[in-house]
C-alpha cells in the first residue's frame, strides 16, 4: 500500500470542556480503518510515531495526540496547569475518538492505549463508537501489585520525590525516580491517590469516575502484557480487568526471549525492533475485528 501521504500532519481538536488538544494525523492514500493511540502517563505522542507509521503502512489512518497538561497540549507555566488525570479519560480520549471517527466516515475505528491510555477506556462515554480496543501494558497502578523491588521505587516516588518536587517547583519534573515528562500538580496528586489504593477502577477508586461505564462496555479487547514488566504484572492486569467484566477479552503475554530480545518492560513494545514479533500480530488482530 502506498504511504506517500503518511507524513505526520498537525492535528488540533477540542475536548468536551473546550480545551484545545494537539497532535498528529497520519493517513495512507487509501485508508481502510482508523486508529486512535492514547499515550501512557509521562509519554508524549511522538514516542508512538514509529508504531503509528507502521499502522499507516498497514492501511490505518492514525491519530496521535498529547493529553491536556502534557507536551503540545500543556499550559505554561506547568505549576499552574489545572489538568487532572481523570480528565484524560472523561474528556480528552472521547474527543480524540470523535474527531477521528468523523474524519474516517464509514471506516471502522479502534483505539490502542498504552498503560493509562488503556486503563481509562471505561471512562469514555463514547467507547462503544470504537469497534475494538487494544491495551498495551495496561493495569492498575496499585504499588503493592508491582514487581519487587520496583514497587519500593514507586512508593518512594509517591511518598518522597513527587511531594518534594511539588513543594520546590510546583510540578513533578523528570529526575532520578521519574523518567517520564514533567507532570502537572493535579495529575501527579490524582495519580498518586490511585496508585496508593487497591480499589477497582471506577467510582470506587475516585469520585471523578462516578459517571464512568467500565462494566457496560461490550467490545472486543486485546490485552497484551510482558513477563518482565515491573508495573503491569499479571496480578495488576487481572485487577484492572475486573472493571471490564463485559468486554470480550483476549489476553496475551510475551516473554522477552519469545520476541528475540533481553528486555521489553513497560514501554518496549513501541520500539521498532518489535515490528514483526509484536506490532504485526496486534494489527493482524485489529484487522480481523474490523473487517
Amino acid at each position: 500500500m502506498s504511504v506517500a501521504g503518511a507524513l505526520p500532519l498537525a492535528a488540533s481538536f477540542t475536548a468536551r470542556d473546550g480545551r484545545r488538544l494537539h497532535g498528529h494525523l497520519l493517513s495512507p492514500d487509501a485508508p481502510r480503518a482508523a486508529l486512535v493511540i492514547n499515550c501512557a502517563t509521562g509519554m508524549l505522542c511522538g514516542f508512538y510515531l514509529k508504531f503509528a507509521r507502521y499502522a499507516c503502512q498497514r492501511g490505518y489512518q492514525v491519530l496521535l495526540y498529547d493529553y491536556r497538561g502534557m507536551g503540545a497540549s500543556a499550559h505554561r507555566p506547568l505549576a499552574g496547569e489545572p489538568a487532572r488525570m481523570s480528565e484524560w479519560g472523561r474528556l480528552d480520549m472521547p474527543a480524540a475518538l470523535d474527531w477521528l471517527a468523523e474524519r474516517a466516515g464509514t471506516l471502522p475505528v479502534a483505539t490502542l492505549g498504552h498503560s493509562v491510555g488503556g486503563q481509562l477506556i471505561g471512562a469514555m462515554d463514547n467507547a462503544q463508537r470504537a469497534r475494538a480496543h487494544v491495551m498495551i501494558a495496561a493495569s492498575t497502578g496499585y504499588w503493592r501489585r508491582q514487581r519487587f523491588p520496583f514497587r519500593y521505587q514507586a512508593l518512594a516516588f509517591w511518598k518522597l520525590y513527587g511531594p518534594l518536587m511539588l513543594r520546590r517547583r510546583g510540578y513533578v519534573p523528570r529526575g532520578m525516580l521519574w523518567r517520564g515528562e514533567s507532570l502537572p500538580p493535579q495529575v501527579f496528586l490524582q495519580w498518586r491517590r490511585w496508585c496508593l489504593s487497591a480499589a477497582n477502577y471506577g467510582p470506587q477508586l475516585d469520585a471523578d469516575l462516578a459517571a464512568t461505564r467500565f462494566e457496560e462496555l461490550r467490545r472486543p479487547l486485546l490485552v497484551w502484557g510482558f513477563a518482565d514488566d515491573p508495573i503491569a504484572t499479571p496480578q495488576a492486569v487481572a485487577a484492572l480487568l475486573k472493571s471490564y467484566s463485559g468486554m470480550q477479552v483476549e489476553e496475551r503475554w510475551t516473554r522477552p526471549a519469545e520476541a528475540g530480545v533481553r528486555h521489553i518492560g513497560h514501554h518496549g513494545f513501541f520500539y521498532e525492533r518489535h515490528r514483526e514479533a509484536l506490532w504485526r500480530p496486534v494489527i493482524d488482530w485489529l484487522d480481523a475485528r474490523l473487517a
